[in-house]
């Protein structure tokens, strides 16, 4: 399995504005949480759960950053851990701290960041260290991939033993993450997490895309384009969850020092698709949903295979652009806040 990072040298960065776009609707329950969540003496921590390469982290930290000094009083000191997998391009975010204009570090003398390299399936912060913890679709990346699909790139085609395999993996990472992070919570603290997931019929709003996705790919294995044992090992290893599969752990009294006190399932805006309704501009939209597969999923797809990922941008952009309104649908995400107790 290819790590599920982003595509790198600030590529995410350009080409993420359907995630920053959807993770916006979360607001309101982010301002609940930090009316909500305790703040002791000493240090605050705010962790990023997923950072990737920084740019739509920014706007929701600032945020987060002015509630707790309204709440603490000035001059507190606040720190802002990243966290991502090891093979981040994490020169991207830290150029993007620096350099961006809406950098939280702007104006903020009592604000510091730092980054952690590590995947978030495990602790990465000493216990009882962290006040306020944000992750924005990261967490529907699996931390392995049990098999690759026979027939398909995304797992919602799994058949019915192939989904049974990711279900348990997606089921072991979500209790592990939620268990690292009650460790590592103070008494108090809060969790707003925004995440990949399916509706009541099983849908993830990523369907029609992927599935052209794939078709392009086995078109172009048919054509010889791409080896059959290529294609055979192609698969994502991203699985969205059902509003059952995330409440499990709550339920069965896994977590005791956790409480999940929202859980909202439902369509947040496809930026690319609004934007394209207004205008009918199909090259731009098609251009917009091949940047934004490319940015998420390339990398689990074509590695470092950059004549193949052209090819079959060039492909799936003209296939996108014949018929815009087969891709065009909003994003199932589910928004959570937990609080430990």
């Amino acid at each position: 399995m290819q790590a599920p990072v982003m595509e790198g040298h600030g590529y995410y960065n350009a080409h993420s504005e359907l995630q920053a776009r959807s993770a916006a609707e979360a607001d309101a329950v982010l301002e609940r949480a930090l009316a909500a969540v305790a703040i002791s003496p000493g240090l605050l921590t705010i962790a990023d759960f997923g950072c990737s390469q920084g740019r739509n982290s920014m706007r929701p930290l600032a945020l987060m950053l002015d509630r707790l000094a309204e709440r603490a009083g000035p001059g507190r000191d606040m720190m802002v851990v990243h966290t991502d997998l090891p093979q981040c391009d994490f020169t991207s975010l830290f150029v993007t701290l620096e350099t961006t204009p809406n950098s939280y570090r702007r104006g903020r003398d009592h604000v510091f960041a730092s980054v952690v390299g590590r995947t978030f399936y495990e602790q990465l912060l000493p216990a009882d260290s962290l006040t306020f913890g944000w992750s924005a679709f990261a967490l529907h990346w699996m931390s392995t991939l049990p098999l690759a699909l026979a027939v398909h790139i995304w797992p919602i085609f799994a058949t019915t033993d192939e989904a049974r395999a990711l279900a348990k993996v997606a089921a072991a990472d979500w209790k592990n993450f939620l268990a690292h992070r009650a460790r590592e919570l103070v008494p108090g603290g809060q969790l707003v997490l925004v995440v990949g997931a399916v509706d009541a019929d099983g849908a993830s709003g990523l369907e029609p895309m992927m599935d052209l996705a794939n078709g392009v790919l086995k078109a172009l294995v048919d054509e010889g384009k791409i080896a059959a044992d290529t294609y055979a090992a192609m698969t994502i290893p991203a699985r969205p969850r059902t509003r059952e599969e995330f409440r499990a752990p709550f339920q069965n009294g896994e977590l005791p020092d956790l409480a999940l006190e929202e859980l909202v399932i439902g369509e947040t805006p496809n930026a690319a698709m609004l934007r394209w309704q207004q205008t009918g501009a199909d090259a731009a939209f098609a251009a917009d949903i091949a940047g934004f597969f490319i940015a998420a999923f390339g990398p689990s797809l074509f590695g470092g295979d950059k004549p193949m990922r052209d090819l079959f941008v060039s492909r799936f952009t003209a296939a996108i652009e014949v018929a815009p309104a087969e891709i065009a649908r909003p994003l199932v995400t589910a928004t959570m806040r937990i609080a430990r107790r």
